[in-house]
């Protein structure tokens, strides 16, 4: 599992969740602040996690460009998530703050599309409970993946092609990226 995958599809789960209209303009077919909490528990890394997180952000969608048959997403976002383990009460902090921008929209074939996107800031941030810093991305992501749109422009019912995510450039530093969340779950908290 890694974290930012996992938060990008969180926040594409949102866009999806969002969306309701349709229609071609220049103007935003949803421009809206958003913010809440969630809170959650599991146990997927061998230990048992609490998870309370608070979020909020500006989210963007646009009509697709040139016929694209799906809408751009912008997002821009601040999000932190104390994960409590259950038994001990060790704790630490994952806090995001980013834009993700999809970039481009490519037909494939059929109604299979290779959507490249970006993701600049600081999109993951590790904090244990003394407050140390124990990681931090920042710069910029541009990464690319397959979608299958079902040939509309519903995005709740778009498909990501499992094994398709690759990444394009890493400006910057990223560690958390490439770092499975349980083994740093459980090498602070377990």
């Amino acid at each position: 599992m890694r974290v930012f995958r996992s938060l990008v599809t969180a926040f594409l789960v949102l866009a999806c969740a969002i969306v309701g209209a349709g229609g071609a303009s220049a103007k935003p077919l949803v421009h809206e602040h958003y913010s809440g909490t969630d809170d959650f528990s599991f146990d997927d890394c061998g230990i048992p996690i609490d998870a309370f997180g608070t979020f909020s952000g500006l989210f963007i969608l646009k009509d697709g460009r040139g016929g694209d048959p799906t809408p751009y997403v912008l997002n821009n976002y601040d999000a932190s998530t104390v994960y409590t383990n259950s038994d001990t009460g060790a704790w630490f902090t994952i806090t995001a703050n980013g834009l993700y921008k999809d970039v481009r929209l490519t037909q494939v074939d059929g109604t299979i599309y290779r959507l490249d996107a970006m993701e600049a800031g600081r999109p993951f941030r590790v904090q244990d409970s003394q407050g140390k810093q124990i990681m931090v991305d920042r710069g910029r992501l541009l990464y690319t993946t397959l979608l299958d749109t079902q040939g509309d422009a519903d995005l709740s019912n778009d498909m990501f092609i499992e094994g398709t995510f690759e990444v394009l450039a890493d400006n910057g530093a990223h560690p958390g990226f490439y770092t499975d969340f349980c083994d740093l779950a459980t090498s602070l908290i377990g």
